[in-house]
């Protein structure tokens, strides 16, 4: 306890100075593993704070040092030499430009495997530092960079055990540099792009070379509103393993998707599309023809959809989506929402549809291609759900929903006499969880009835 600089009655992180590590250092018997969190880095006496620490304990073997405030880059630089084969984690945040341009030596990162940068780092400086740790090198961060140019991981540098890279507000990297570091990354398999300002034309550049990303898993596009959908279609078409796509924030609107040719089985499962507001209803009908039935989760929340193109949709397999999210979709009606369901839920187990309030579910009382499997159910606040649709909604999933939320539907209940009658043909009821928070009409005589029914498992 006389070593955690975190006051937890305050919330607040206690400042540690140099003489700190000094009277640590003196104080524990034995320590392998040691993260420092260093506020500010100026030209103080760290360095000789770390070198009693080393002498003091040659066990240390790994060593993660957080800076949030770096003064003094060139002070930065002549300690690194001193924690050099035990550094395996380092994230600074350059505050002040160097006067400078130093540059970190040779064999200065020999056992770095995560790397977050941020600030006045300068492109020289950061290809340094990724050219003496490329052979180690695992994750990759750059934050709020503000001078960083495409050629910011050096000349002919390639990184044959990253894994992970993830880019924000780096506005000054065009696509070109994105282009350089996917195609020195073989290995990469999580890829992260927020608030970036590319088109996604330089993509093209990757099909020139055989499966540049034939390990990428994770493709995460968010709050870039120059993507289009061509350029995301050549990197997709590189991306033989892509497992999930998370595009929230773009201006995609998913109609080209139809030109998309795979050159090889989609193994595509989470399609996140949060807040695309081009987003069409042709457009992600598209997109889930263009990935197949691998896909099993979805999210359009937010969206301008409404649903109502989905019934002339023709899908030549059976969706195998397990979970779909329209949540504040003001646009979604009600025959738009049973429309998506019709097409896409044959396995649905999970739909999320809260605040669309459009949304009745009179459209639900036609019958079904298929049996509901549907277990969570979330239709929140300022729904449209009255009388008829509640008492719809009960009969139509009732004998496999788990968990069922109609915050404030307006009904009685009273209409559900019929529901309380159990055949011995159906199985018993499994609502564990039900939700009628704000639902003021609701009687006495009417919960009854609901509890009769489904009562015995809640």
């Amino acid at each position: 306890k006389r070593w955690t600089f975190f006051d937890a009655e305050k919330s607040i992180n206690k400042l540690l100075e140099p003489e700190d590590l000094c009277l640590f250092s003196a104080d524990v018997k034995t320590v392998k593993d040691l993260q420092l969190y260093v506020r500010t880095f100026q030209e103080s006496p760290w360095l000789p704070s770390i070198q009693q620490l080393r002498r003091n304990h040659p066990e240390l073997k790994h060593l993660r040092l957080r800076i949030h405030e770096v003064t003094n880059m060139e002070a930065l630089i002549d300690l690194v030499p001193a924690v050099a084969d035990i550094l395996k984690e380092l994230m600074l945040v350059v505050v002040q430009p160097s006067a400078g341009n130093g540059q970190f030596e040779q064999g200065s990162f020999p056992v770095l495997e995560t790397l977050h940068c941020g600030g006045e780092l300068s492109t020289v400086q950061t290809a340094s530092m990724l050219t003496h740790a490329r052979n180690t090198l695992k994750c990759l961060r750059l934050h709020q960079l503000q001078s960083i140019r495409e050629n910011f991981i050096g000349q002919d540098c390639s990184f044959p055990v990253l894994e992970e890279v993830e880019i924000s507000q780096c506005l000054s990297i065009t696509g070109a540099g994105v282009v350089a570091l996917l195609l020195a990354a073989a290995r990469l398999k999580k890829l992260t792009l927020s608030y970036f300002n590319i088109s996604g034309k330089e993509f093209k550049e990757l099909e020139r070379h055989a499966a540049p990303l034939r390990c990428l898993e994770v493709l995460q596009f968010n709050y870039g509103r120059r993507l289009k959908d061509l350029g995301l279609m050549l990197l997709i078409r590189c991306c033989p393993r892509l497992r999930v796509l998370n595009l929230s924030e773009t201006f995609i609107t998913g109609e080209l998707f139809s030109q998309l040719r795979l050159p090889h089985v989609s193994q595509l499962e989470e399609l996140h599309l949060k807040k695309c507001e081009k987003l069409t209803d042709t457009g992600l009908v598209e997109m889930i023809k263009a990935f197949g039935a691998s896909l099993k989760r979805i999210d359009v929340s937010q969206t301008n959809i409404n649903g109502e193109s989905f019934a002339g949709a023709n899908f030549d397999f059976v969706p195998k989506v397990e979970y779909l999210d329209v949540t504040a979709c003001g646009a979604v009606t009600d025959k738009g929402l049973f429309s998506i369901y019709t097409k896409l839920g044959h396995e649905l187990r999970i739909l999320k549809a809260c605040w669309v309030t459009r949304f009745s579910g009179d459209s639900f009382a036609q019958d079904l291609p298929f049996a509901a499997k549907l277990e969570t159910l979330e239709l929140g606040p300022f729904s449209s759900v009255k009388e008829h649709g509640a008492k719809t909604i009960f009969a139509k999933f009732g004998g496999s929903l788990k968990e069922l939320r109609m915050n404030m539907a307006i009904f009685t209940g009273r209409t559900f006499a019929d529901l309380a009658v159990v055949r011995r043909q159906q199985p018993p009821p499994v609502l564990e969880l039900l939700d009628l928070t704000v639902c003021f009409e609701i009687a006495d005589d009417g919960l009854k009835l609901i509890l009769d029914k489904y009562g015995s498992s809640l």
